[in-house]
C-alpha cells in the first residue's frame, strides 16, 4: 500500500496530477526546511513549467506562488509547539522566532495594544484585555467603534494591534487588518487559517490549530477557542519570565 505523502495529508480532497503533486511534496519539503525557494527553481527541481507551479497555487486555493509558499510554511510550521496533549485532544502553536520576538519586543515599549475580536473570538480578546490590563499592560479592545474609527483615532498610540480570528476571513477583522496595513501599524494574528487573509496581511501569525475547520458556527465541539487562550497565556508567561530574569 502506498504510503501517503505530506502533500496528500495537507490537502486529502485536492485533485492533482504526478506533476502536480511532486510540486506541491517539493514545496512542503522546503518549507519544512525553511529554504526559501522562487518560482523559477521550483519548476526546475520537479522538471516542469512555471505555468504548472502556478496551477498547483490556484488548485489549492492560494491567490499565487507566494501566497502558496508563505501559506505552507505556515501550516508545515517552522516552530511548532505543543500547547496542550492528552488522549482526548492535542492541539499545537505554530510561529516563527521573527514572529514571536517582534511581539515580545512590541509588548516591551508598554504602549498601547489594540484587540480585536468579532462572534465567538470576542470571548478570546475579551480575556486577552483583561489579562494584559492585569500585567499593567495599556489595552484597549476595538469593540464598538468602526476600524477605520478605531486605528485612525489611535494609530500614533497603537505599538500592535491583535486580531483573532478562527477563520481568519470575517469582515470585519479582515477590515481591521487592512486599516493597520494602511497605517503602517504592527499586526498580530491570532487565528485558525493560515490561508486566511488577515493571516496574510498580518506581520506575526501565530497559528493555533483548529480540529474543527469547518464548523463556522462553532456547532461542533472545537478546540479553538480554548486553545487560543492557553497559548496567549503560554506566550505571555514566556515573555513575563524572561523579562524577570
Amino acid at each position: 500500500m502506498k504510503e501517503e505523502s505530506k502533500a496528500e495529508k495537507l490537502f486529502p480532497n485536492i485533485n492533482l496530477t504526478s506533476t502536480e503533486e511532486n510540486v506541491l511534496n517539493y514545496l512542503v519539503s522546503c518549507a519544512s526546511e525553511g529554504e526559501p525557494a522562487s518560482i523559477r527553481q521550483v519548476a526546475d527541481a520537479c522538471f516542469t513549467s512555471m505555468t504548472t507551479v502556478t496551477r498547483v497555487a490556484k488548485k489549492l486555493g492560494y491567490g499565487g506562488f507566494r501566497e502558496m509558499v508563505y501559506g505552507l510554511r505556515i501550516s508545515e510550521g517552522s516552530n511548532r509547539h505543543s500547547i496542550i496533549s492528552s488522549k482526548e485532544l492535542r492541539a499545537n502553536l505554530t510561529y516563527s522566532n521573527e514572529a514571536k520576538e517582534r511581539f515580545y519586543a512590541l509588548l516591551g515599549t508598554r504602549r498601547l495594544v489594540g484587540i480585536k475580536g468579532e462572534g465567538y473570538s470576542h470571548l478570546i480578546s475579551e480575556y486577552m484585555q483583561h489579562k494584559l490590563l492585569g500585567r499593567g499592560y495599556p489595552v484597549v479592545e476595538q469593540s464598538y467603534l468602526d476600524s477605520d474609527q478605531f486605528i485612525h483615532g489611535l494609530a500614533e498610540q497603537l505599538a500592535m494591534v491583535i486580531v483573532v480570528s478562527k477563520s481568519g476571513m470575517t469582515k470585519a477583522t479582515v477590515r481591521t487588518a487592512e486599516e493597520c496595513c494602511d497605517h503602517d501599524i504592527p499586526l498580530a494574528a491570532f487565528v485558525g487559517n493560515a490561508n486566511s487573509t488577515v493571516a496574510r496581511l498580518a506581520d506575526m501569525v501565530f497559528l493555533v490549530e483548529d480540529d474543527q475547520p469547518l464548523d463556522s458556527m462553532n456547532y461542533e465541539p472545537g478546540s479553538f477557542t480554548g486553545c487560543c487562550i492557553l497559548a496567549f497565556e503560554r506566550l505571555l508567561y514566556k515573555y513575563q519570565s524572561g523579562a524577570a530574569r
